[in-house]
C-alpha cells in the first residue's frame, strides 16, 4: 500500500510539471468572459461564442433529423466546423452592426417600431398557442396562471422572450436597410434581360430535350418558363375514390405485406450463407437453418394470409364505388357534359380549383407526378376530347378526358419580362451585398483566439 501511495504522488507530480498550470482551478466566471474575438471594436467572450456554437450544432443535428441521418455532436471534425462557423457568423453580426451604426440605419422611426412590434407579438403569440396545444390542453389553470405557466415552459424548452423576439425583428429591421442602402443603385437593363431571355430559351430547349419531364418540374417550382417542349397535353380527371377508411386499411395491409416480404428476404439470405448441401452443416448450423426455415414457412404463410385479405378489401372497396362509375358512364353515353360530371360526381379535390378546373393536369410520357396508371391512361388517348375507360389507381376509379395540348414554342419574352428583371435584379443584389460584406470582414482584421476555447 505504502508504495502505491508513493508512486501515486509521483504521478501527480509528474503530471502537474508537465502540464504548466492546469492543476489550477479556473473561476468559472471568469472564463466564461475570455476574450475570444477582437473585431469592429468589440470584444466577443468565450460564453456568446460557445452558446452560438451550440446553436449551429442544434441546427445541423435538426436538419439532419429531418432526413433520418444521425449526427454526432462530438465528432471533433463536426465541432471545428461549427466553430468555424459560429465566429464567420459572430464577426460578421459585429462588422454588420458597425456598419449600421455608421450608417445611421440604426434610426428607426416610431412607425416602423410599431410593425416591428406587433410582428413580434404575433410570433410569440403564436409560440404560445402551439406550447398550450401541445402541454395545457387538459389544463385546469386559467387567465394569468396559465399565461405565467406558459411562459415559464416556453423559457424551459428554449423560446425567444417576447422582448427578445422584439430585438430580434428590430435587427432584421435594420439588417434589410442595410442590404437596401448598399444595393440601392444597382439597376438592370434591357440589354441584360435580353441577353438572358435568349440564353435561358436555349437552355430550356436542350434541357427539356433530353429531359422532357423537367418543364413539369420547372412549372411546378416556379423558375422562369423561357420555352414549353412538344409532348405535353392537359387532361381532366374524374375520380370516384375508395373511402378514407377503406385506403388505411388497404395501406396498412399492403405495408404489412412488404415488411414479410423484406423480411422473408433477409431470412432467405441469411440461408444462402449456410452451406449448399445441408448435409454439411455444423451442429449450430443445422439448427440455425431449422429456425430460419422455420421462419421462412411462417413469413410465408402469412404473406400469403395478407395478400389474401388485401385482394378482397381492395375488391370490396371498388365494387363499394362501381354504382357510382356506372352512374357515370350512363350519364357520359346520354350525351352529359364531361365538366358537369365532374362537377357532380368527381371527388379530385385538385380538380375544383383554378387553372387545374379549366384546364385539367399536365402530364406526359414518364412523369412521376402522378401515378403510372393515370399517367398511362391519360398517353393512350389518341385524339382531343377522347375520354378513357375506368381504370383503377389505389386512389379509386377514374376516368380521364384528354382536354387539350400544349402549345409548344418559345414563351414570348413581353410575358416573361418583368418576371427576368426582377431575379437578375434579386442576383445582382444579393451579389453586390454579399462581396461588400465580404469585404468590409477582411477589412476589419479580426483578431481571433480560438486555443482559447480549448482552455
Amino acid at each position: 500500500m505504502r508504495k502505491y501511495s508513493v508512486l501515486l504522488v509521483l504521478m501527480v507530480f509528474v503530471v502537474a510539471a508537465t502540464s504548466g498550470c492546469s492543476l489550477i482551478v479556473k473561476d468559472p466566471v471568469v472564463d466564461a468572459q475570455t476574450v475570444i474575438i477582437e473585431v469592429a471594436g468589440e470584444e466577443i467572450v468565450k460564453e456568446d461564442v460557445q452558446q452560438t456554437i451550440e446553436s449551429v450544432l442544434d441546427y445541423q443535428e435538426y436538419i439532419y433529423s429531418l432526413y433520418g441521418y444521425s449526427f454526432d455532436r462530438t465528432d471533433e471534425d463536426v465541432i471545428a466546423s461549427a466553430q468555424e462557423t459560429a465566429i464567420d457568423s459572430m464577426i460578421e453580426q459585429a462588422v454588420c452592426e458597425q456598419k449600421i451604426a455608421e450608417f445611421g440605419l440604426d434610426q428607426i422611426t416610431d412607425e416602423e417600431l410599431a410593425a416591428i412590434s406587433e410582428t413580434a407579438d404575433e410570433t410569440y403569440e403564436y409560440y404560445a398557442d402551439n406550447i398550450e396545444t401541445s402541454y395545457f390542453s387538459d389544463t385546469e389553470l386559467v387567465d394569468e396562471e396559465l399565461d405565467a405557466a406558459i411562459e415559464a415552459k416556453m423559457l424551459e424548452l428554449g423560446y425567444s422572450t417576447r422582448e427578445e423576439l422584439f430585438e430580434q425583428e428590430k435587427l432584421n429591421e435594420e439588417y434589410t436597410k442595410l442590404q437596401d442602402y448598399v444595393v440601392k443603385d444597382v439597376s438592370v437593363s434591357e440589354d441584360e434581360i435580353e441577353t438572358q431571355y435568349s440564353q435561358g430559351v436555349t437552355d430550356a430547349m436542350d434541357t427539356y430535350a433530353s429531359y422532357p419531364t423537367q418543364y413539369a418540374s420547372d412549372l411546378n417550382n416556379g423558375e422562369i418558363i423561357y420555352y414549353r417542349p412538344e409532348g405535353y397535353r392537359y387532361v381532366k380527371n374524374l375520380l370516384i375514390m375508395i373511402s378514407d377508411d377503406e385506403q388505411t386499411e388497404i395501406s396498412t395491409l399492403t405495408s404489412q405485406i412488404e415488411d414479410d416480404e423484406d423480411s422473408l428476404s433477409a431470412v432467405e439470405d441469411a440461408i444462402a450463407e449456410l452451406p449448399e448441401d445441408p448435409a454439411e452443416d455444423s451442429e449450430d448450423q443445422q439448427k440455425t437453418r431449422e429456425e430460419m426455415t422455420a421462419q421462412v414457412d411462417s413469413l410465408t404463410a402469412e404473406i400469403d394470409e395478407l395478400t389474401t385479405e388485401l385482394e378482397e378489401k381492395t375488391a370490396a372497396a371498388y365494387a363499394a364505388i362501381q354504382p357510382t362509375v356506372n352512374i357515370v358512364l350512363s350519364s357520359m353515353e346520354a350525351g352529359e357534359d364531361f365538366d358537369a360530371l365532374i362537377e357532380e360526381y368527381g371527388e379530385d379535390t385538385g380538380m375544383t380549383v383554378e387553372p387545374a378546373k379549366s384546364e385539367g393536369y399536365l402530364v406526359c410520357e414518364d412523369l412521376s407526378t402522378y401515378v403510372d396508371e393515370f399517367v398511362e391512361a391519360s398517353m393512350a388517348l389518341e385524339n382531343i376530347g377522347d375520354i378513357s375507360d375506368p381504370f383503377r389507381t389505389s386512389y379509386g376509379i377514374h376516368i380521364v378526358q384528354y382536354a387539350s395540348d400544349l402549345e409548344a414554342g418559345e414563351v414570348e419574352l413581353s410575358d416573361i419580362h418583368d418576371s427576368i428583371s426582377d431575379e437578375l435584379l434579386s442576383e445582382k443584389q444579393d451579389t453586390l451585398y454579399n462581396e461588400t460584406v465580404s469585404q468590409w470582414v477582411t477589412e476589419a482584421n479580426a483578431k481571433v483566439y480560438t486555443d482559447r476555447l480549448a482552455d
